[in-house]
């Protein structure tokens, strides 16, 4: 398929991927139930929390991509990554590795950053994620130990995430260090993307980990507000299971921005935590998980455009096509 043709279609399945999933959602939720649960949450507490959480988490991320981008790649400024963080909320409708690839081309192009090291850097950064997601999550599975609540088949795949995320984490780090001979590999760990693990040290990972940490923190804390809103009365403690679990499931790319996905295990996860007595709890968390997602999404976007940098157009539509294997430099 040539390369027009391969963009084309990686850029439109994930909304064939969204339409499809939220068809499903329609199809299966009671939607009086969630015209009702719609009409009676406060619409301006919604829009309060949402917007909250929208700032907080993106003046902190933007501050990660500064600290990332000044440790492993050249100076910048709190004021010069605001718009390479804006830029990354549009280009995250596809998906989140495109949204790395276009912070690393926009300080390409704005301060002419060798790419692939500023790519190391923002692969670096979701590397932190991933550990401090497992941080999160080991740290749940143990407040809750004993808790009736965790299914053992969510038990057993939360532990093998925390096992496998950190566990892997550490091999990797520990065999880009020793610069071990083994065929194949070693040209990988020799990677440009790479060379930000290589240079890690214990005070840099704990200080990424901490700040990601409170990054997600902030996003847990705001989910928590919007389910209390719906009458979703959780225990704060579960979230720390919950929402690591979700972030996970929300960033394979099949659906624009985890919709769909993410909602279909909400209910799994929510549901019993309906106060209300109905027969059709599923479709008040249904009505939750869309107003939240989609009012993240709308502030984020918002928010963002004025943020925009004069080469956010350029990197957008740049990133938006990059086929896999395609050198953005190019």
């Amino acid at each position: 398929m040539p390369t027009d043709g391969k963009s084309r279609v990686k850029q439109v399945l994930p909304w064939l991927g969204t339409v499809l999933l939220l068809g499903y959602l329609g199809y299966t939720t009671d939607l009086d139930t969630v015209a009702d649960a719609l009409a009676d949450v406060s619409i301006p507490a919604i829009l309060l929390v949402a917007l909250a959480g929208t700032l907080a988490t993106f003046f902190t991320d933007t501050w990660c991509v500064k600290l990332a981008f000044s440790k492993f790649v050249l100076p910048v400024t709190y004021r010069e990554a605001l718009p390479i963080k804006a830029t990354s909320y549009f280009l995250n409708i596809l998906n989140y590795n495109v949204a790395l690839v276009g912070m690393a081309f926009y300080l390409q192009r704005s301060k002419n950053a060798p790419f692939w090291k500023s790519l190391g850097s923002m692969f670096f950064l979701n590397v932190m994620d991933i550990v401090a997601l497992c941080v999160m999550l080991g740290a749940g599975l143990l407040v809750n130990w004993g808790s009736d609540t965790l299914e053992p088949a969510t038990l057993t795949v939360a532990w093998l995430i925390v096992v496998g995320g950190l566990s892997g984490f550490t091999v990797v780090v520990g065999m880009l260090k020793l610069d071990l001979r083994i065929p194949i590999i070693s040209k990988v760990m020799k990677l440009e993307i790479l060379e930000p693990l290589a240079k890690l040290d214990l005070v840099t990972t704990v200080t990424f980990v901490a700040l990601r940490v409170f990054f997600l923190s902030q996003y847990l804390f705001s989910q928590y507000l919007f389910l209390l809103l719906f009458g979703i009365d959780i225990p704060l403690e579960r979230l720390f299971v919950y929402l690591p679990l979700l972030t996970f499931i929300q960033i394979v790319p099949i659906s624009i921005s985890g919709l769909g996905t993410t909602q279909i295990v909400m209910r799994h996860f929510y549901t019993r935590y309906v106060a209300a007595a109905t027969a059709h709890a599923g479709a008040i968390v249904d009505a939750f998980s869309t107003s939240a997602i989609f009012g993240f999404m709308i502030f984020r976007i918002v928010l963002a455009y004025f943020f925009l940098g004069d080469l956010s157009r350029e990197v957008i539509q740049k990133a938006g096509k990059l086929a896999p294997g395609e050198d953005a430099t190019e």
